[in-house]
Parts: structure tokens; sequence; C-alpha cells
């Protein structure tokens, strides 16, 4: 068996730096070019997202990956 690590995003934290910095769901979506539905699932954990959906919302949020996601063990048979 192989152990990787992958980034998982951390929806609330997501939620709480759009919040402060004044950004609505609707600025997120289209800068993240995905709809606002998709964020706000991926925000309340109801979505898992790809590493570059995680990428484009670090962008747009104008943070660090690590910033909004933790890293996770994956064993792959």
């Amino acid at each position: 068996m192989n152990e990787t690590v992958t980034l998982k995003i951390n929806g609330p934290t997501v939620r709480v730096i759009r919040e402060r910095t004044g950004m609505s769901l609707t600025d997120l979506a289209a800068r993240t070019g995905a709809d606002k539905g998709t964020i706000s699932r991926i925000e309340t954990g109801q979505r898992r997202s790809s590493i570059m959906m995680l990428r484009r919302i670090a962008y747009a949020l104008s943070v660090p990956l690590e910033a909004i996601s933790y890293p996770v063990m994956v064993t792959k048979k």
C-alpha cells in the first residue's frame, strides 16, 4: 500500500475569510469560475473540491493555499 498526502479544503475557513474581506458568494463564484451553489456547498462541507478549485479559491481570496486547507493521508492499495 502507498500512502500519499493530499490537501482538503477547510470550507468554514473559506467562508470566514470571504466574509471578513467583504467578498460576496457571488463575487467568489465569479472569481473562481464556479457557480454560487458550488461555492456554498464547499463552504458548508457538502462538497469536496479539486486541487485546481482549491488553488482558484486561494488565489481569489489572496491567501496562501495552506490558509484554507489541511493535509490528509490517503492510502492507495
